[in-house]
């Protein structure tokens, strides 16, 4: 009786292992999803500012003709209203309204799938000089050229997300703005250039 007892016990202790070890195999292939989800929407976001050069152009022509729609923090920014759908209806206006109604529908449709596919999803767009700190990694914040000139900061995209990897359970706000503190996926988008 004594031995399978003892033999019970063993079994026991094996079976949480490998039930620990699945779970953190689980955790681990989530956040692996949630990588290359974030990747592809910055990936896709950047091929459309480069389509969009009237709007997202680098260069003094294109920061003269309008302010560059594309450049958003979904935690602190307004989405933008969507004046009229570029792939519904035809643009009847000036070459600039057209490319800012796309640009407009881009950082909609953009804002809600980030929103959409990572949990506590936070993206921000905008010229950054220091995107990397050695001491304390990525964060949110946008450092413009110390020359002033704007295209002198690349443009970069910054998406982070409630990592499957943090102990803490989603709970107050607190806990959700101290597990999202740093972004987790970092580009640099290159624009094409308006002449």
């Amino acid at each position: 009786m004594l031995e399978a007892l003892v033999a019970m016990v063993v079994l026991a202790i094996g079976v949480l292992g490998v039930a620990g070890l699945l779970l953190n195999s689980s955790r681990f292939s989530q956040q692996a999803s949630y990588d290359t989800v974030a990747m592809q929407l910055a990936t896709e976001m950047a091929e459309r500012m480069r389509a969009n050069t009237a709007v997202s152009g680098v260069g003094a022509a294109a920061e003269a003709l309008a302010p560059n729609l594309y450049f958003i923090d979904t935690q602190t920014s307004q989405l933008p209203a969507l004046t009229r759908n570029p792939y519904t209806t035809a643009c009847a206006s000036t070459l600039l309204s057209c490319a800012q109604d796309t640009a407009r529908f881009d950082v909609i449709e953009w804002w809600n799938r980030v929103a959409a596919a990572l949990p506590g999803g936070r993206a921000v767009i905008c010229r950054d000089t220091v995107a990397y700190n050695q001491t304390s990694g990525f964060s949110w914040g946008c450092t413009a050229a110390a020359s002033g000139r704007v295209d002198d900061a690349p443009i970069v995209i910054k998406i982070g997300w409630i990592s499957r990897l943090s102990s803490k359970t989603l709970g107050s706000g607190a806990d959700l703005a101290d597990m999202n503190t740093r972004p987790q996926i970092v580009i640099v988008a290159t624009p094409g250039t308006v002449n």
